[in-house]
């Protein structure tokens, strides 16, 4: 494939304006056309991205035959209907997350990409930034051991509070659309890097509350212990409430029998530390690896900010897989569901008061 060519339904959640200014930006990718809904939103993302086509109605995008892929960025309540029906049609499709907010739904945009035997995506663009992407590699030799315990919190200040237009507020703070708070939106995140750097969640015993947004009519914190397949145990905390410089928040520990490791993806000086435990002691202690961008990073990093760089990188190497053919073109949405199952496990827990919960699957 020498151009992929994508259809863009929806511009309700921001990341679409991130993701659109990636492909603009990246040699051989293109939108070529715009749905939306919403006529005046979507025809003013068409005009600021030069897309000639724009049609108020999905399914007038998906079965156009100068379409390769779809990216789906509506309601996350909707985002079923829009994955299914690309799929359907024959279209490669790359969906925000979550990419549901029932594990229905999910298993049935799982199930579709499937039969359809097109690629399915899922947007965990935090596995994209280079910190992430360090720590699978450290992970990955198996210098920490084995994993015993991790530790998780990722969080916002708040739908709002960190500039996210009002119409995408109003439907990330309405459970019906957004699927609930803190611990679907953000949590989802910190989940699928647990699952991508150490495996399968199995167990989930979660806690949900309102702490500081009267106003919202769902969970501004959650905090959830994890079991892992093998037996190690974790922790997850997120927030829409935070309190901190940019508004947001993206850490990790991972201790392992062999070592430690800490990532701070969002602090003022974005770091990965790692502590060996080896007999040598050269290697032995607390080292900084130096992260810099690739030779062939594409980013023009002057015109991105700092804390949505990884977006870029997330497309870059969709669009490359994609023309390449290597599939999958990303994480799957058998990744999507599984965070899924995690997440509605973590609901039914926090509903019972706590008990322990096994994730679907």
């Amino acid at each position: 494939m020498t151009e992929v060519r994508v259809g863009m339904i929806s511009w309700a959640h921001v990341h679409a304006e991130f993701r659109a200014k990636a492909l603009a930006e990246i040699p051989g990718a293109r939108v070529v056309a715009i749905a939306d809904e919403d006529a005046a939103r979507g025809k003013a993302a068409a005009d600021r991205f030069g897309v000639e086509s724009y049609v108020d109605d999905w399914r007038d995008l998906v079965t156009r035959d100068d379409v390769d892929v779809v990216m789906v960025h509506s309601e996350n309540a909707r985002h079923a209907e829009h994955v299914i029906g690309a799929a359907e049609a024959g279209k490669h499709v790359f969906c925000e997350k979550p990419i549901a907010t029932t594990v229905a739904d999910a298993r049935a945009m799982a199930d579709a990409v499937r039969a359809a035997g097109v690629d399915g995506t899922a947007a965990f663009v935090s596995r994209f930034s280079k910190e992430a992407d360090r720590v699978k590699r450290i992970v990955d030799t198996g210098v920490l051991g084995r994993i015993l315990v991790t530790r998780s919190f990722i969080g916002l200040a708040g739908i709002a509070e960190i500039g996210c237009p009002p119409d995408m507020t109003r439907w990330m703070e309405d459970p019906a659309l957004g699927g609930g708070g803190a611990w679907i939106d953000e949590g989802s995140h910190g989940i699928d890097l647990l699952r991508w750097l150490v495996g399968d969640i199995t167990e989930v015993s979660a806690f949900t509350a309102n702490r500081a947004k009267p106003g919202l009519d769902g969970e501004d914190i959650a905090v959830a212990i994890l079991r892992y397949a093998d037996g190690g145990l974790g922790e997850i905390g997120t927030v829409w409430s935070l309190a901190a410089d940019i508004g947001m928040r993206n850490a990790l520990e991972i201790y392992g029998t062999g070592g430690s490791l800490v990532m701070r993806a969002t602090d003022p000086f974005p770091r990965v530390e790692v502590y060996r435990a080896d007999d040598d002691p050269l290697y032995r202690g607390w080292t900084t690896p130096h992260i810099e961008p690739d030779a062939a990073e594409p980013h023009d990093y002057g015109s991105w900010p700092p804390h949505t760089h990884h977006y870029k990188r997330e497309v870059a190497a969709y669009v490359e897989r994609v023309r390449a053919g290597t599939r999958p073109f990303g994480p799957t949405l058998d990744d999507g569901l599984a965070c899924l199952e995690v997440i509605a496990a973590g609901y039914e827990s926090a509903a019972s008061g706590g008990k322990a919960v096994t994730p679907a699957g």
